[in-house]
């Protein structure tokens, strides 16, 4: 999974891997994406874009794919 600020942009703001913030679920077909608090506060309040894809080795396919946006606090 990557996550980018806009489609096409070079800057690449996180990438999640199988193990790195990524778990399969073998045979139930399951996915769980975790993004630890830590992780998420580094991100600056703008919109961003993501997609998942599934790397077969030979085969790469997008199963997701969406933006999603990040605003700032207001509690201090």
């Amino acid at each position: 999974m990557t996550i980018r600020p806009f489609v096409g942009s070079n800057t690449t703001t996180l990438v999640l891997t199988n193990g790195n913030g990524i778990t399969l679920g073998g045979a139930a077909g399951t996915v769980s994406i975790l993004i630890s608090a830590a992780v998420t506060a580094d991100f600056n309040p703008s919109r961003y874009s993501y997609d998942f894809v599934l790397n077969s080795g030979s085969v790469i396919t997008r199963l997701l794919e969406g933006k999603f946006v990040v605003t700032a606090g207001v509690t201090l």
